[in-house]
């Protein structure tokens, strides 16, 4: 363990601003810690655990690799001013209302006044997922896109701070309609990293905010569960359970005897296409199967690669993963571009959940990207507008 908080000091001297490395690092390390202190069903062998102990190496060597030196001069923003207050406006209010309508369908879908808490989070998850529509995948949490939008207004006096604050209140509004926490973090992740780049936080700053954004995500959980026994053993099964199912994997023990058209786990933005143009019909499931002891169906996101290549997979996660999010982070905090401030969002949410599964081989994050370019190129249209020209007359 020296090892890797040795490594992780020569990284802060080279990489600037904090981020991936230390969500990445706290999350592993609570991981490694927990499955051999969280009982004997949570307990994995000393070679699975090398393993992951060798995927936190993996993912932190490429950062010595990847380092953007071109520091950020701030644009003339006078002249798409506009242009980004308007999309602003358009996809908040767009957000507010695909969640204001899915509300009224869920409301009128579940028994509320029957069942409470419990409806949004059951069945209204299960009534939303069924009658979504591409418009609701689209909007419906794209706070990852207008919330460093807003930041970036802020920054450069473009809208005031009560706006800020009301656009950020508005997307968490849109993550607790269903009561379900994953979105709640991805929230407070977007908030968190956006802001550290545009405001440059302090250390001592970046944890209390930490603490801050977590608190949404805690009362929810408190509000479907309560505190009890129940409430921490969900909590470890989430956390730990999912090193120990990984360990099936590795023991060849996957308890999927299912026949797919592509049965490749690696590639599921790929399938997900592929079904969608009518190429194939079945394909893996990002929802793996449950084991037994203990009873998850969570792997860690090192599952998918590991599936397909064995071992060897370790290495190919970790390392993309590593070389991504080391890429992303510096380019974002180089250029605050905000197609790569919002983008380096997701990846630290893709991070923050890595105990769970891998999102970069969703589909999601490749829709964000091109979400991404078209929006900015309708900010800086008159930009490109006046280098085209400027390019013609030379």
């Amino acid at each position: 363990m020296l090892s890797i908080w040795g490594i992780i000091y020569i990284l802060k001297k080279r990489v600037t601003n904090m981020g991936y490395i230390e969500i990445y690092s706290l999350l592993w390390f609570l991981l490694i810690l927990g499955s051999q202190l969280s009982g004997p069903i949570y307990h994995v062998k000393i070679s699975s655990l090398f393993i992951v102990y060798c995927s936190w190496i993996l993912f932190l060597i490429p950062s010595f690799f990847i380092q953007e030196n071109r520091k950020y001069t701030s644009a003339d923003f006078t002249s798409i001013k506009n242009r980004l207050k308007l999309i602003l406006a358009i996809l908040v209010f767009t957000s507010l209302l695909v969640n204001i309508i899915s509300l009224y369908t869920l409301l009128g879908g579940v028994n509320f006044f029957k069942l409470g808490l419990i409806a949004l989070r059951v069945e209204g998850r299960q009534l939303l997922d069924e009658q979504s529509t591409v418009f609701y995948q689209l909007f419906a949490k794209c706070f990852i896109i207008y919330i460093p939008l807003a930041m970036l207004g802020y920054k450069e006096r473009i809208i005031s701070r009560f706006i800020l604050l009301v656009v950020c209140f508005i997307g968490l509004f849109t993550c607790v309609v269903t009561l379900t926490r994953a979105p709640i973090l991805s929230w407070a992740i977007t908030i968190l990293t956006s802001s550290s780049i545009y405001f440059k936080l302090s250390n001592k700053s970046y944890y209390l905010i930490t603490i801050y954004l977590v608190s949404p995500i805690i009362l929810v959980t408190m509000l479907v569960t309560g505190i009890d026994q129940e409430l921490l053993d969900n909590v470890k099964l989430y956390l730990f359970g999912g090193v120990k199912a990984y360990e099936t994997i590795l023991n060849g023990e996957y308890p999927d005897k299912s026949f797919y058209d592509s049965d490749l786990y690696s590639i599921d933005f790929i399938n997900y296409t592929l079904k969608k143009i009518g190429l194939i019909d079945r394909y893996p499931p990002l929802i793996r199967e449950y084991t037994y002891v203990p009873h998850t169906n969570v792997y860690t996101y090192l599952d998918a690669a590991t599936l397909d290549m064995g071992v060897a997979g370790v290495f190919f996660s970790a390392i993309s993963f590593g070389a991504i999010a080391a890429y992303v982070h510096s380019k974002a905090n180089a250029t605050k571009d905000i197609v790569y401030v919002s983008y380096y969002c997701f990846i630290n949410y893709a991070i923050a959940i890595s105990f769970m599964n891998n999102e970069l081989i969703r589909i999601n994050g490749f829709i964000l990207i091109i979400e991404l370019l078209v929006i900015r190129m309708f900010i800086r249209a008159n930009h490109l507008r006046k280098d085209v020209q400027s390019a013609l007359k030379n």
